[in-house]
């Protein structure tokens, strides 16, 4: 006699289990692409024009190192009239992410201030929080990564000075072309839970995988 499996639906209904969830707040000017990096990681379509954010949520499960977790992802606004809406960002946040383009100097202008943000508010509530800066539209041919003198009188490249005067890791994007939008969650991944399997036991760290068009030249 043929048996007909009955599914539990009680089971599939059961919420998912993480190991650990994240708030993340991303930050920078209107323009430069902050929200098409968040809606590339989420699973939606890229839209060329831009569309001003005021602040948007996002919840995205994320399987990091054989764990799941899942990034609850503040969109935060471009424009500096809702400082009330980014300290409440930064007071949830896990993690930050600070973008600029390169088609908008301007934009790497104002790290400084989104950065002095962060770290004066966490210093209020005696914390401290990841960040990683991002440089996006890295895909525009013709655009370079501005470049610094140093106290030696050296030309220094932007994400050599970002390291020295901010000490977090610089990465180039392209949310057009969805480059390294998964490789930045996964590095702010290993900041908030790092894997003690990847540090040997004189304290240096392992090699772990790196993609091939990531760049860096700042300490992971």
């Amino acid at each position: 006699m043929m048996q007909l499996s009955v599914s539990d639906d009680s089971k599939n209904s059961e919420e998912p289990v993480y190991f650990k969830r994240y708030t993340l707040a991303v930050f920078g000017d209107s323009g430069v692409g902050k929200s098409s990096i968040v809606r590339h990681l989420v699973g939606e379509k890229y839209i060329p024009d831009h569309v001003p954010t005021v602040e948007e949520f996002y919840v995205k499960p994320i399987t990091h190192r054989n764990r799941a977790y899942e990034l609850q992802i503040i969109d935060t606004s471009g424009t500096y009239e809702f400082p009330a809406m980014r300290r409440i960002a930064i007071h949830k946040a896990d993690a930050a992410v600070l973008v600029y383009s390169l088609d908008k100097p301007e934009s790497f202008t104002k790290l400084e201030r989104y950065m002095d943000e962060i770290e004066s508010y966490c210093a209020e509530r005696n914390r401290r929080i990841p960040v990683i800066i991002v440089s996006n539209k890295s895909d525009i041919p013709n655009l370079s990564e501005p470049t610094f003198v140093n106290t030696n009188g050296l030309k220094i490249s932007a994400c050599v000075y970002l390291e020295g005067k901010f000490k977090c890791q610089w990465l180039a994007t392209s949310a057009k072309f969805n480059l390294n939008i998964d490789t930045l969650f996964h590095k702010m991944l290993d900041k908030l839970s790092p894997d003690k399997n990847l540090v040997r036991k004189k304290g240096t760290v392992m090699k772990c995988e790196v993609s091939q068009v990531y760049r860096t030249c700042c300490k992971t």
